[in-house]
């Protein structure tokens, strides 16, 4: 079936490269979507580009075709005409080495961002529905939207249906504990492991109940719950259970929100500032958000050219009070905060903090969102009375060990004495090297002990590795009461460490990480906001006159790309966006 015929659109005429763009438009495009199965009919309506990270390599993606249905349901009720594409969807849990999960993680932000910019500039649409879960995938769509400023929503994949184990609701970090604790009796009685197995087999069957995210407050849904604190999401569709008849309601309504944002030209920019940047970050510190978002928003704002500084989530931190305790800062799990009345219930309670005036998705402004939003008491979103913890979850950390800043979540640490402690350093120059180390038992390590890992900053390790890895090896050498600090980064999933990341600037950039040694002295405070080796200026001085940074010639691929170029923890830990950032980095 043929389909209505419509007036040409081009010129008779073609005499300059604009009608000549009209022609090719007009009949390149008529050939190539009527091949598909589109009718000239459906060309003539907004176009939009619906853009899906399903994959079947991680639970947070695998059901993501049953919201790209909803969403394009709601593009044709609003009148406009979907197209699906797709980009990766990785999960880094299913790394089978630790340099497979570590060192190409971070990349996949760059290669989500570059393959929807490519994508949608040689694909034209009037505007595009972002649909994803996980950490990467969030951020690398957003930076895409920031780029191609065309009208964009975004609609997260949701979370998995808690299963209860022994009368709570667990996730991946909790299970995690569980294993780690049984694992670790098999050492001294090693009869054990037939009860181990079936107890393996219990919590992962709880930790792996359905599709959807991990239910904790991890990286990616720290990034989709800012979605909707910067504007970008329809209020509530970031913490719903994704494979539920509610969550294709709301991709239905996000499919009809993005047709009227394309016709009205509201675009990213007009939506992403300073101030919606600082509601995010205010929204972050309130529902304990894992410490990745600095690296993501900071992302965001680099590309966006908007002057986002570590002073500002300082000053932001400082007022802001913790008030979710969602794993790995307390006991419950997303949909436990969804329940609560989630990220709206959550800006109702610190919109006081708030700039009000900005501008969403909804088409109305964060103040007109919430002016029917109830806050009702719970112990899942505590009153301001009540934090959880009297400032945000996030410190941002200076001094002669981080000029330019680093960050922890000090609502995970469950020894609060670390946070005012002089540590001894044990250095490593590596992941793999302070991995293998303790494990092995080449390397003790002892309550005090502050375990610096350096280059595996955005450079040096090359693109800013995790350090989750580490973590779990401590936990298996039942290793407490230490802090790690390092330029890399640390997982959402981090719990009960003092753990230091984004030491800037790196080690591999010469930063003051790299000329530590084995017995130093560090001074942590994190009331006062300090992170100081205690060494004189003429130390340092001689330590850095012969000091030679890492060779780095052997790297191949993607993360040689990140050795060359990247930018630091502060900037956002990308690949440079614009031609001056080659030539200030």
């Amino acid at each position: 079936m043929k389909g209505k015929k419509e007036p040409m659109r081009h010129p008779i005429d073609i005499d300059t490269l604009e009608a000549l763009e009209e022609f090719k438009t007009d009949y390149g495009h008529r050939c190539m979507f009527k091949a598909m199965g589109f009718t000239t009919e459906e060309l003539g309506l907004p176009r939009i580009a619906v853009v899906n990270s399903w994959s079947e390599q991680s639970p947070g993606h695998i059901h993501l075709r049953n919201i790209a249905e909803g969403v394009k349901a709601g593009i044709r009720m609003a009148g406009g005409m979907p197209f699906e594409i797709n980009v990766i969807g990785p999960c880094t849990m299913l790394g089978r080495t630790v340099a497979d999960g570590a060192n190409y993680d971070l990349p996949q932000r760059e290669a989500i961002l570059t393959s929807i910019e490519s994508a949608l500039r040689v694909g034209w649409c009037e505007g595009w529905v972002g649909i994803g879960a996980c950490d990467k995938i969030v951020p690398g769509m957003m930076l895409a939207a920031i780029r191609l400023n065309r009208p964009f929503i975004f609609i997260g994949g949701g979370q998995m249906i808690p299963s209860p184990y022994k009368g709570r609701n667990i996730g991946y970090v909790e299970g995690q504990e569980i294993v780690v604790q049984e694992l670790r009796k098999l050492k001294d009685a090693p009869h054990l492991r037939e009860a181990y197995e079936e107890l393996l087999e219990e919590v992962t069957d709880c930790c792996g109940s359905s599709a959807g995210a991990c239910g904790e407050m991890s990286t990616g849904n720290t990034m989709a719950l800012l979605m909707e604190g910067l504007g970008f999401s329809l209020p509530g569709t970031s913490t719903s259970v994704g494979v539920s008849a509610e969550k294709i309601w709301q991709s239905k309504e996000t499919g009809k929100r993005i047709v009227d944002m394309a016709k009205k030209g509201l675009k990213p920019r007009d939506i992403l500032t300073i101030e919606s940047l600082k509601n995010a970050i205010a929204v972050n510190m309130a529902i304990c958000g894992g410490t990745n978002s600095l690296v993501h928003l900071q992302s965001y704002a680099h590309e966006a050219r908007i002057p986002l500084t570590l002073d500002t989530w300082d000053e932001v931190s400082r007022k802001v009070p913790a008030l979710c305790g969602v794993t790995p800062s307390g006991p419950y799990v997303l949909p436990d905060l969804h329940n609560a009345g989630g990220v709206p219930a959550v800006m109702k309670r610190v919109e006081g903090f708030l700039e009000g005036d900005c501008a969403t998705v909804t088409g109305n402004t964060v103040k007109a969102n919430l002016a029917d939003v109830r806050a009702n008491g719970s112990d899942v979103i505590r009153p301001l009375e009540n934090p959880l913890w009297p400032e945000g979850s996030l410190a941002i950390l200076r001094g002669n060990l981080a000029p330019r800043g680093a960050v922890t979540r000090h609502t995970i640490i469950e020894n609060k004495s670390l946070l005012d402690t002089t540590f001894t350093a044990r250095v490593f120059n590596s992941l793999h090297q302070a991995i293998e180390e303790v494990l092995s038992g080449a390397r003790s390590l002892k309550a005090g002990d502050a375990v610096v890992i350096r280059y595996i900053g955005p450079r040096g390790g090359p693109a800013m590795p995790c350090g989750l890895g580490f973590v779990r090896a401590l936990k298996l050498k039942g290793v407490k009461d230490v802090a790690i600090i390092t330029d890399g980064r640390f997982s959402g999933f981090t719990k009960g460490y003092l753990a230091i990341g984004h030491v800037c600037p790196e080690a591999q950039a010469g930063g003051v990480l790299a000329l530590l040694q084995d017995g130093d002295r560090i001074r942590v405070n994190i009331q006062e906001r300090r992170l100081d080796v205690e060494l004189s200026d003429d130390e340092l001085a001689r330590r850095r006159a012969r000091w030679i940074p890492p060779d780095q010639s052997q790297l191949e691929g993607v993360i040689s790309m990140y050795a060359h170029c990247a930018l630091q923890a502060d900037e956002g830990a990308g690949w440079p966006a614009r031609w001056s950032d080659f030539e200030t980095h």
